[in-house]
């Protein structure tokens, strides 16, 4: 397997794991002031770090971008709209 597949199966993986932790109730933990199940930490891990690798590996080898990449690259970016949905961040606050 080559690091394509590999991006492509963990952001595939990360929306799973994303619409399992959206309809079950776990084991509950508090963290940053946030009460959430522990099937999230993955999510949150995946969610926030897999575009950041699928960027470097398209913005290093430019000649070589691939379908795959694109793929997971919009299946991560769908998570975190997903994610900031589900918990109700704000960013600009009234």
């Amino acid at each position: 397997m080559n690091k394509k597949n590999i991006y492509l199966a963990l952001s595939l993986l990360s929306f799973l794991l994303l619409v399992i932790a959206m309809f079950t109730n776990g084991v509950k933990i508090t963290l940053f002031e946030m009460e959430f199940t522990v099937i999230w930490i993955p999510v949150w891990i995946l969610s926030l770090f897999l575009p950041l690798f699928i960027l470097a590996e398209l913005a290093l080898h430019r000649d070589e971008i691939s379908k795959r990449l694109i793929i997971a690259l919009v299946f991560t970016i769908v998570n975190m709209f997903y994610i900031i949905r589900f918990f109700g961040f704000q960013f600009f606050p009234e």
